[in-house]
């Protein structure tokens, strides 16, 4: 159907029609129509995981020859069976907070991160903006702008594992309030348009030494380094195996790149809730780990603590079982009963003689842990040995006291032996 959308387009002439949808079966209908009106009438149904079924009338008038339609199907099926596609330039952003994204980072050579037009310069962190020229191979212009955002959200999620940073795919247009100050302290509330726009599009891929380098860190993996600002850098960086890691990710097959996506968007979502649920970030990354678990109901048992294990060390695993803190009841208490293990809804006192850190340092040992876990999978391609674990046979049902009061005289006794 998408080449049928391309091959009218092509031809000048239009599309348009209506479908119904249902969980066995869909179906619909299409009518291809040129200046002077409609010309063919496409009729069309699928069952689920069953073949397309394609019923085509000419229209009454004007009259299309049978041979023109005979044709102008032939293309379509055509181009459908050889998969012709079309290279595409696009250009898009990532958002995110923190050091300026200043250089160039080719992660393969239909894949560029670039610096912007503008950069917010108020502080040394704060509202970011990167550039991302993508190739694309797609069918024509609609089927790009499909692929487009869907490259871009993998993007946004291999680079929020990688750098321990929530990207975010580029959401133009939202309107929410906002304030500024005048030059006399006024404030001025008004409703605008959220999203970074700049003028530099242009229709072709960068070339190679566009721009500067982003500088590049050198890394040993696992790395449980912390994350700061200590001064020595006011740009961002980039680990120097982000190439051989997006390889990697190109490589995996459909589903083990899906299974990557499931965890890194839980890694994204628990830094996005971070700042406002953090019991939530804490369980979100403990999900993030358990997506990571080989396939099959043999491992349904298993919980982030053999994953970490298995990925990792054993070491790395006890870490995640702090007292009072055990990584694998924190996601079950919260996710299940909804309790919550930090100070969500309690009153915050700026002159507090006593405050707790042990959340906190649990939480950034378990974002340490979870994002090397992530990494580590990509390394080995998603392949690696989860020993199966055996499930404790079932005993005898607990007895009553009920029925211990029914028992008496030698039964009772019998029973007491045994």
């Amino acid at each position: 159907m998408r080449y049928l959308g391309a091959e009218t387009l092509r031809r000048g002439w239009s599309h348009g029609g209506m479908s119904e949808l249902g969980s066995r079966e869909n179906s619909g209908s299409v009518t291809l129509s040129d200046a002077a009106g409609p010309r063919l009438h496409v009729i069309w149904e699928r069952k689920r995981l069953g073949p397309l079924l394609v019923e085509v009338a000419l229209a009454d008038t004007p009259e299309l020859p049978l041979a023109d339609a005979i044709e102008f199907f032939d293309r379509v099926n055509a181009d459908c069976r050889n998969r012709v596609v079309e290279e595409y330039h696009r250009r898009s952003f990532l958002t995110y907070e923190g050091l300026a994204w200043r250089g160039e980072l080719w992660l393969d050579a239909d894949t560029r991160l670039g610096p912007p037009e503008r950069q917010f310069g108020a502080a040394l962190l704060g509202p970011r903006a990167v550039v991302v020229d993508m190739l694309i191979d797609a069918v024509d212009a609609l089927h790009v702008g499909e692929l487009l955002e869907a490259r871009l959200a993998e993007v946004a999620a291999f680079m929020s594992v990688i750098l321990r940073i929530s990207f975010d795919p580029f959401r133009n247009g939202r309107a929410v309030w906002a304030w500024t100050l005048d030059d006399r302290g006024g404030v001025t509330t008004s409703i605008q348009q959220i999203g970074y726009l700049q003028t530099d599009n242009p229709g072709t891929m960068p070339t190679p030494g566009h721009d500067p380098a982003i500088p590049i860190l050198h890394v040993t993996r696992p790395d449980f380094s912390h994350v700061g600002i200590d001064g020595s850098t006011t740009e961002q960086t980039v680990p120097d195996d982000i190439q051989t890691l997006w390889a990697a990710y190109r490589q995996l097959t459909p589903n083990l790149r899906r299974q990557f996506l499931s965890a890194a968007a839980k890694w994204q979502e628990s830094s996005d809730a971070w700042q406002i649920r953090r019991t939530l970030s804490f369980a979100l990354r403990v999900v993030a780990c358990e997506a990571l678990k080989p396939p099959g109901p043999e491992y349904n048992d298993h919980n982030i603590y053999d994953v970490i294990e298995a990925l990792i060390d054993k070491a790395a695993s006890e870490r995640l079982r702090a007292p009072g803190f055990e990584a694998q009841d924190v996601r079950n208490a919260h996710l299940h009963v909804g309790a919550f293990r930090s100070t969500e809804f309690a009153e915050q006192m700026a002159m507090s003689t006593f405050i707790d850190p042990s959340f906190d340092q649990a939480s950034r040992d378990l974002a340490r842990i979870t994002q090397a876990a992530i990494i580590e999978w990509l390394r080995r391609g998603g392949v690696y040995a989860l020993p199966p674990k055996k499930r404790k046979k079932a005993g005898p049902p607990a007895q009553s006291d009920s029925d211990k009061t029914k028992l008496a005289g030698p039964a009772a006794n019998r029973i007491a032996r045994e």
